[in-house]
């Protein structure tokens, strides 16, 4: 059975350079075979002229050539094939064509939908009755002439059904293959769509925090820089550190995306741990906010991944307070470690509202971003409003990263929705 070719798209240059050059190999082997076999130009039964010869060349160089468009218009070259072989079955007795039909129908039924190729194949059977015609009006025996009428009609149903049966089976397999190809294109896509949100949430946390801190240090000192000199003076100290804590965590950050990338020129930086909680809350009580910290139970061996969304978490509630409550808030963090989860809780008590805040600097996806940062973890964050005033965030983590969600922590509020 011949092949069409990988049913290949015009618009693809390179494979219809390849089909092209494989049909001007195909082509006349095809027209050989219907010669050979389907009419009188070279096995002649008995003498044929030259006039007859002639036309049923043409007539199968018509038949084969029409092939050329068999992948663009495989319906219409099959029609083509239908309606030749009633022409030449009226007009040249002695040539009986096949071939042409037979690949038009494989064509059919490797490109076109099933009840298209179905309604082919039934008029393919129906023109080969003209056959079994033929086979009736030359037995010579009056009593087997039914059965020959029979015989040949079911022997071209099968080499027809072989034909589309072929054909089904690669339209199949090329479904199969599109739709694999479809899935690979969805998930690199949600691949390159989660690597993006990931980059923008360490962004984010880097830079909301710095920028935050360094707002709230510049406006105090603009406040105070005609009274109190040193008090500036420090508080311009506290901006240069935290821009420099900010430009070496975006340098890890780019460093990070360079090595995923392809080869960095150098090794990244660490990645923030808890071991420098105690420096994130240093910087905070600089900028002005009463930060206390507090640890229940043995502190655990952390995934490292988990490590940073602990350390992430305290930072961007830290950094929440400063924006919406002021520098003259208190917050609490507590670390809560027990057998198979830490319980991170972070509270403020809302007091001291100051009406220059830096709530303005707020984009609104901080929390958001944190909630699937942890959901990423096997974790979960819980934030609201306290009953008591001022607001809570919790995070319930895993001791060692795993599949499952661990349950909540049970401290109140509503689940943040990622």
């Amino acid at each position: 059975m011949t092949s069409v070719a990988g049913a290949v798209a015009p618009s693809d240059p390179a494979r219809a350079a390849r089909w092209w050059r494989h049909d001007l190999l195909l082509l006349p082997v095809l027209g050989l075979l219907d010669l050979f076999t389907a009419s009188s130009v070279v096995i002649q039964s008995e003498p044929v002229g030259p006039a007859r010869q002639w036309l049923q060349v043409l007539a199968a160089v018509l038949s084969v050539g029409a092939l050329w468009w068999r992948v663009r218009a495989p319906v219409a070259v099959f029609a083509f094939e239908c309606v030749h072989g009633v022409a030449m079955w009226f007009l040249l007795h002695d040539y009986r064509p096949w071939v042409g039909l037979i690949v038009a129908l494989y064509t059919v039924a490797a490109l076109r939908p099933l009840v298209v190729s179905a309604v082919a194949y039934a008029a393919a059977c129906a023109r080969s009755l003209l056959s079994a015609f033929d086979s009736f009006r030359v037995e010579p025996n009056p009593g087997a002439r039914a059965g020959e009428f029979v015989v040949t009609a079911l022997m071209f149903a099968l080499i027809y059904a072989a034909a589309w049966t072929a054909g089904s089976v690669v339209r199949r397999h090329r479904r199969r293959v599109a739709q694999l190809e479809r899935e690979r294109r969805v998930a690199r896509a949600e691949a390159v769509a989660l690597e993006r949100r990931r980059i923008a949430a360490e962004l984010h946390d880097v830079v909301s925090h710095s920028v935050t801190v360094m707002v709230l240090q510049a406006a105090g000192a603009a406040r105070i820089s005609a009274s109190d000199p040193e008090r500036t003076r420090e508080a311009l100290l506290h901006i240069q550190q935290a821009g420099q804590q900010a430009m070496a965590e975006l340098r890890r950050l780019l460093a990070v995306m360079r090595a995923e990338s392809g080869p960095a020129d150098g090794e990244p930086g660490p990645q923030p741990r808890l071991d420098d909680i105690e420096v994130l809350l240093t910087s905070m009580r600089c900028a002005g906010l009463t930060v206390t910290m507090s640890v229940s139970g043995s502190p655990s061996p952390l995934d490292p991944s988990i490590e940073l969304a602990a350390y992430r978490t305290v930072q961007e509630s830290l950094t929440n307070t400063l924006k919406h409550v002021g520098r003259r808030a208190c917050a609490t963090v507590h670390f809560g470690w027990r057998e198979r989860v830490l319980l991170l809780r972070v509270d403020d008590d809302g007091t001291g509202r100051e009406p220059g805040s830096a709530a303005g600097l707020s984009t609104g996806n901080g929390l958001a971003s944190l909630a699937e940062r942890l959901e990423r973890v096997g974790g979960r964050l819980v934030a609201g409003p306290r009953p008591e005033g001022g607001f809570r965030v919790s995070a319930t983590l895993p001791v060692a990263q795993r599949g499952d969600l661990v349950a909540a922590s049970g401290d109140g509020g509503a689940p943040v929705v990622g």
